[in-house]
């Protein structure tokens, strides 16, 4: 039995890719293969378009040779909809009898468009304990799907959903994410050299907090679990021995409020048994700033690059979003990481349909303070109802959204109606983008900065300077002729609105609706922790 698992290119690609060389390992991809693999008697296949520079015809063309029992397609990316379906479509005319599976959190909450365009079954939520028990009735010849929790599926024709299925409780029990499956080199960090390499792994699951643009919590349920200190150390093991140097830890949040402690313990662990390395992992800002003890003893097990989601500059719009921050707690955190020698990637967001120009303006004004105090690089997304979330929902209810392609459902090209014209906001995100280096170097270089640059910050920056130079003719030509040429586009767009059929909208309102997992155990209980 063979299964082959597959990553598709959003159409503009990895931003992160294009800008700094980084493009981190497909980590869903390989834990469901490691599932898949668990179950005997499979062999199991990726492709990672990006990573292995494929078109939709040579992913198609190495489908067919392989001649698949089971193909899994990941669409934990919105704007990766139409490239999914593109290859199902091509794939399923030329082998018929392979069942062909999506997953992810955007396959997820459209799951009936999915099938209707060229899937067979699509995996609600949490992918490993279904993909095992597909696994196991197709090695029986069981193309019965009916007694499988958390899917959808087509069968002559008809589309049937099964109940919600439950959380996995215990993280540990799922097999080591088989790394060996995809090639080291095809995954580098070239903003820091060469013979860099960014494996994924991840630490723990979901997210106790409910902002109202993440699709996040409602993907994998309001409860955190993690694994075991063991469990973590033993694949960061794995990870070195393959060769990485740098480990991109995906939680959603890689420190909340009741792990402190056992995040202390991993890292005095790593320390002690010398199982240190370059790790970059995302942050809430809160906890960072007021853990600095913490965020030291995580900066001497490895920690040199931390995201931080910030978002706004306006206190007014973060209460909105439900995010839970305080501005000065922002600038705190940046200077905690800072201090410890941590690279701070910010990220920030404009563009929510109830924010003003003076809004979007205190979020750029932000960004020039949170540089001050130590940031380095800066994201600023536009605020994308993705489906799964409130605003999805909220934003189809009140007719919103000016397009439904979603090829553009990419977090850096806006489709909602807001208070200020759309095409301006990205025009603003760029200018905001950009003028952040620009500000940043000129202080550096006129020697107007007041901070000093720890040591091994400062390595790392010195190396990430070199390579962005040779990235200013690509800059300067996406700042000069891609940007205005998008932002017309995003204009003509606006002013003509796609005319969505209401029965469209209803549908996908029920479905960004959908309970997703069986409530089990004590609902008022968010965190499963782990200790060892």
């Amino acid at each position: 039995m063979k299964a082959l698992f597959i990553r598709p290119n959003n159409p503009s690609g990895s931003g992160y890719f294009k800008y700094f060389g980084f493009l981190p390992t497909p980590l869903g991809l390989i834990q469901l293969a490691s599932d898949v693999l668990s179950v005997g008697n499979w062999e199991a296949k990726i492709i990672d378009m990006e990573a292995d520079n494929m078109t939709i015809d040579d992913v198609v063309s190495t489908a067919i040779s392989y001649d698949p029992d089971m193909i899994g397609i990941t669409l934990h990316a919105t704007a990766a909809h139409n490239i999914a379906t593109k290859i199902a479509q091509q794939i399923k005319s030329q082998l018929n009898d392979t069942v062909i599976i999506a997953g992810g959190h955007h396959a997820t909450f459209v799951p009936y468009q999915m099938l209707n365009e060229g899937f067979d079954i699509v995996v609600l939520g949490e992918g490993d304990d279904t993909i095992m028990k597909l696994a196991s009735a197709l090695k029986e010849g069981n193309r019965d799907f009916s007694q499988i929790r958390g899917i959808v599926y087509k069968k002559e024709g008809k589309i049937f959903k099964t109940p919600p299925a439950p959380l996995i409780s215990d993280l540990d029990s799922l097999p080591e994410p088989a790394l060996e499956l995809v090639k080291k080199e095809n995954y580098p960090v070239k903003i820091f050299g060469d013979d860099q390499y960014v494996a994924c792994l991840e630490t723990a699951r979901g997210c106790p907090y409910a902002c109202d643009f993440c699709s996040v919590t409602p993907t994998w349920g309001n409860k955190w679990r993690n694994k075991s200190n063991n469990r973590i150390l033993k694949e960061i093991s794995k990870a070195k021995e393959l060769g990485y140097n740098w480990i991109f830890f995906v939680d959603d949040i890689f420190i909340v409020w009741p792990n402190r402690s056992q995040r202390a313990a991993l890292f005095r662990k790593m320390i002690e048994t010398k199982n240190t390395i370059n790790f970059i992992a995302q942050m809430r800002a809160d906890v960072t700033a007021r853990n600095p003890e913490l965020i030291k003893l995580a900066s001497d097990a490895g920690l040199r690059i931390a995201f931080l989601g910030i978002e706004s500059g306006s206190q007014e719009v973060l209460k909105k979003m439900h995010k839970g921050l305080a501005v000065s707690d922002s600038i705190n955190a940046v200077k905690t990481l800072h201090e410890n020698g941590v690279i701070v990637l910010v990220g920030l967001m404009i563009g929510a349909p109830y924010e003003t120009i003076k809004d979007i303006r205190a979020t750029v004004k932000l960004s020039r303070k949170l540089a001050d105090v130590g940031a380095d690089a800066v994201q600023f997304s536009i605020y994308t109802p993705l489906p799964g979330t409130r605003i999805f929902v909220e934003s189809l209810k009140n007719n919103l959204l000016f397009t439904l392609n979603w090829d553009r459902y990419d977090v850096i090209t806006p489709v909602v109606k807001t208070k200020v014209n759309p095409a301006l906001v990205q025009l603003i995100a760029a200018y905001a983008s950009y003028t952040f280096y620009i500000y940043k170097y000129l202080k550096s270089k006129l020697r107007l900065s007041k901070i000093k640059i720890p040591e091994k910050k400062l390595t790392l920056l010195r190396k990430a300077e070199k390579y962005l130079w040779k990235k200013i003719p690509y800059l300067v030509k996406e700042s000069l002729i891609d940007l205005p040429i998008s932002a017309v586009k995003t204009l003509k767009m606006y002013l003509k609105r796609d005319n969505i059929p209401a029965d469209v909208i209803q549908s996908l309102i029920a479905q960004s609706s959908n309970i997703i997992y069986l409530e089990t155990g004590d609902k008022n209980r968010y965190y499963n922790i782990k200790n060892e």
